[in-house]
């Protein structure tokens, strides 16, 4: 299963032990809207799902924590891999201890009669209630969300990210390119950031991207608006992102340069912008990076300040 991304909170020594507790979580598309756990306590909507057994299969695991916390009965054969999120952080059980938790989430498809909840104290104690709601309600929700139980706001934000990821979907910009929402792709990305050249357009140094760095800017990107892949003929060539503030982004690397890559990418990225409503969309290109400049300006973006260009999405 792919790995969509990783929230490690570096709270713990690399050389303690790990106590490993993997989870099942279900995506369950009901129509346009979907259907989730619902805290009525705390305000909060999370996949329904959760702890996998020593006696059972990832499968088996969601099929019993769909039906206990939200009452839905899972058809079996219509699981289907989504992605999954790893976490790393120091756990309760001794200083010298890390937990770590793998939530493996599925798309699966539920039978139209409801069973009885079984919820457990926490469950309960949280008032779980089945909630069926379009994405952008459960984003908004947790989006604002904040609790003096760090667990469970970690949990919420790990949430939120995957329902930014289900928002997203592919956009084809045409028969050759096609943009594929972020997930962890170490091995294909980070070959990217070790040009030097890149960097230097990235962030004016001449030092290449390690993996911490890699993830931390993607993360960024990630959590902070819609971060793609870009697929150019079946092959991945780069990324280009826009976050809330309207700043967008983009590399594609050295070898597939000078094919009017970048400029399609933008134009898509300029009509997600007047998708999200935004009055404006801006990029930051150095001085000495000519061939960006160019490629933004054919586009139609105008230099603003120093360094800074605007595309402006009024009418």
């Amino acid at each position: 299963m792919k790995r969509l991304f990783e929230i490690d909170l570096k709270d713990y020594k690399e050389s303690g032990n790990v106590f490993r507790r993997p989870s099942a979580r279900a995506i369950i598309r009901k129509g346009d809207k979907i259907a989730l756990v619902y805290s009525k306590k705390e305000k909060y909507y999370k996949f329904p799902g959760g702890g996998i057994h020593d006696d059972e299969d990832k499968r088996e695991a969601l099929i019993r924590e769909v039906r206990e916390e939200v009452g839905m009965v899972v058809i079996p054969e219509s699981i289907r891999e989504f992605g999954s999120v790893l976490r790393r952080q120091k756990s309760d059980r001794g200083e010298n201890t890390i937990f770590e938790q793998e939530n493996f989430y599925y798309f699966c498809d539920v039978k139209d009669q409801l069973v009885e909840q079984d919820l457990d104290d926490y469950e309960s104690d949280a008032e779980f209630v089945l909630r069926i709601v379009d994405l952008d309600t459960a984003i908004e929700a947790n989006d604002v969300y904040s609790s003096d139980v760090f667990f469970n706001e970690v949990m919420i934000k790990r949430d939120l990210r995957v329902l930014r990821l289900l928002k997203m979907s592919e956009r084809r910009i045409d028969d050759e390119i096609r943009l594929i929402p972020y997930y962890r792709n170490d091995e294909v990305s980070l070959a990217w950031y070790q040009d030097l050249d890149v960097c230097k357009q990235v962030d004016n140094k001449d030092e290449p991207y390690d993996l911490e760095l890699l993830h931390r800017m993607y993360d960024f990107l990630s959590t902070h608006g819609d971060c793609y892949y870009i697929e150019y003929q079946n092959a991945l060539v780069g990324d280009v992102s826009i976050r809330n503030n309207g700043e967008v982004a983009i590399v594609v690397c050295k070898e597939y340069q000078n094919r009017h890559i970048g400029r399609r990418c933008i134009e898509e990225m300029i009509k997600l912008a007047k998708e999200k409503g935004m009055k404006s969309v801006k990029a930051n290109i150095y001085s000495f990076n000519s061939q960006s400049r160019k490629m933004f300006e054919a586009v139609g973006f105008k230099e603003t300040e120093d360094e800074w260009y605007e595309y402006s999405l009024k009418d």
